[in-house]
């Protein structure tokens, strides 16, 4: 049965360099398989993503959350359930955990009404989500020097230690699912924590 896979953390904690890592390992083992992320997993997202990234785009939190779970939807409905249908594991680029994080920690949006949103979408929920974890300070030093920064890596410390703090509590919450990954370690280290992660799931232990 495919399954479907998340990669979650803070900005410049390397989930991109690791979905890397996922798809050699699917690939060995010769199974099909997509990347996606979000936003713009979906032709809605694809807009979405350069009107959300932009530095000068001003929107309120709660239109910001909107959109969010509006790309999610279509993303959902036309890429993530219909891949997994046909048997192919699908890795996504942030999934719903970045709801709660950003929106919930970072704009301070109450998380019950994120959930009573996610409850009505009927939204998948991930076999095993991957919580590349590392302090704000490196990551956002990480960040700048991989890119010119968005608008949500542009935002004040306090916004991104907020987001760290959900996502961590959420991996207290859901041991079973979110496996840390301490991404302030060397590339070989993250690596092999990754490829430990997938193998457990293949066999079983996650």
């Amino acid at each position: 049965m495919a399954k479907f896979i998340t990669l979650e953390g803070i900005e410049g904690s390397g989930k991109t360099t690791n979905l890397r890592i996922i798809s050699r390992i699917l690939k060995d083992k010769k199974i099909k398989y997509i990347e996606t992320k979000e936003p713009g997993g979906s032709l809605l997202g694809k807009k979405l993503r350069k009107f959300l990234l932009d530095p000068k785009t001003k929107i309120s939190s709660e239109a910001e959350l909107l959109l969010m779970l509006a790309d999610r939807k279509n993303h959902v409905e036309e890429l993530i359930i219909p891949s997994l249908q046909r048997d192919t594991w699908v890795i996504s680029d942030r999934f719903m955990d970045s709801s709660y994080a950003y929106q919930g920690g970072g704009r301070k949006i109450n998380i019950n009404t994120i959930k009573s949103f996610t409850k009505f979408l009927n939204f998948p929920k991930p076999d095993l989500t991957l919580l590349f974890d590392l302090p704000v300070k490196l990551a956002l030093e990480r960040a700048k020097i991989r890119s010119q920064l968005d608008r949500f890596e542009k935002e004040e410390v306090k916004f991104h230690n907020r987001i760290r703090k959900v996502y961590l509590d959420l991996a207290k919450k859901n041991k079973g699912r979110i496996k840390i990954i301490d991404a302030s370690k060397d590339i070989k280290s993250v690596s092999a924590k990754v490829t430990e992660e997938i193998n457990n799931l293949f066999n079983g232990k996650t």
